[in-house]
């Protein structure tokens, strides 16, 4: 590896836009985020087994597979 043509790391803190500050390296000294994983409904758990579907496709496939589907 050549020396002197790689940024130099440093341990940063980056705040969140709810509040929440993670630590980790980074080449830049400030960094903020709009979502991290204490704020984001995905790992909060309110999304729940809900499929994003703007185009009918998962309709189409239980009615393509209802025989099978059925419990």
């Amino acid at each position: 590896m050549k020396s002197g043509i790689h940024p130099e790391m440093k341990l940063i803190t980056v705040k969140c836009a709810c509040g929440a500050e993670h630590t980790l390296y980074s080449t830049i000294d400030n960094f903020r985020l709009d979502v991290c994983s204490e704020c984001h409904p995905f790992y909060k758990g309110e999304l729940g087994s809900q499929i994003l579907d703007t185009e009918g496709r998962v309709q189409k496939f239980k009615n393509k597979y209802k025989d099978f589907l059925q419990n």
